[in-house]
């Protein structure tokens, strides 16, 4: 299933991103994670339009959960990070969980959506980590993270590109480059998407799975698989 943003409801996210937004992230994906965001959560809500209870897994300041309410102005998502200064400078208003997303602090089968967004690579066991959101979900789990290509040749490119470059582009939005360079070294230790693409077939029932950004970014949309009984 191919679910498009269209440029009118772009502009609607785009418009209104607080002046808190991390610029940085913006210029450094030439906005595409605005864009991919507004993305997830559309194709999520084709799966469930009418969601009550959604959780921001490894939210950040919640800049999903934000786009999010662009959407579904009646829902409030509740934000979980490990971080409390994230969460403290929250773009939405809401409940907040400070917490890991490898043990997330809520009962079995709790919320309509379980979602996150470039967050999942930095766990040190992403399978648990997926296992633990389908765990928490009635149902669906979405979620957008950086990957590594099977091409060794995009990889090579890719690995110059996050280890030499971007951090001299995020200083352009004022960043400091050193800050950045801790996302080569997440790179490094990924193995390559079709791994991922495999373990998430065997977590969950996969409906949306596709990559991007010359296989960067994998993007994935499924059901928690049912208990047998």
């Amino acid at each position: 299933m191919e679910v498009r943003v269209t440029d009118e409801e772009l502009k609607v996210v785009y418009d209104d991103i607080p002046k808190s937004y991390d610029r940085a992230n913006r210029l450094m994906s030439f906005n595409q994670d605005v864009k991919w965001r507004a993305e997830l959560v559309k194709s999520i809500l084709t799966f469930n339009s009418s969601p009550k209870t959604v959780l921001d897994v490894a939210s950040g300041k919640g800049e999903l959960s934000y786009v999010f309410k662009k959407f579904k102005k009646d829902v409030e998502p509740i934000l979980l990070d490990y971080s409390e200064n994230m969460l403290e400078s929250s773009l939405i208003n809401g409940e907040r969980v400070q917490g890991s997303f490898d043990a997330l602090p809520f009962r079995d089968d709790v919320f309509d959506v379980v979602m996150s967004s470039f967050a999942l690579h930095a766990s040190d066991d992403i399978e648990k980590a997926v296992k633990e959101m389908a765990r928490v979900s009635k149902g669906l789990v979405g979620f957008i993270a950086m990957g590594k290509p099977d091409s060794k040749v995009k990889r090579l490119y890719l690995g110059i590109y996050l280890h030499f470059i971007m951090p001299y582009i995020s200083f352009l939005a004022g960043g400091r480059p050193r800050d950045y360079k801790f996302i080569f070294y997440i790179f490094k230790k990924l193995y390559p998407n079709s791994f991922y693409k495999s373990l998430f077939s065997k977590l969950l029932q996969v409906m949306i799975y596709k990559e991007k950004s010359l296989n960067l970014f994998y993007f994935v949309i499924g059901n928690k698989l049912q208990k047998r009984s």
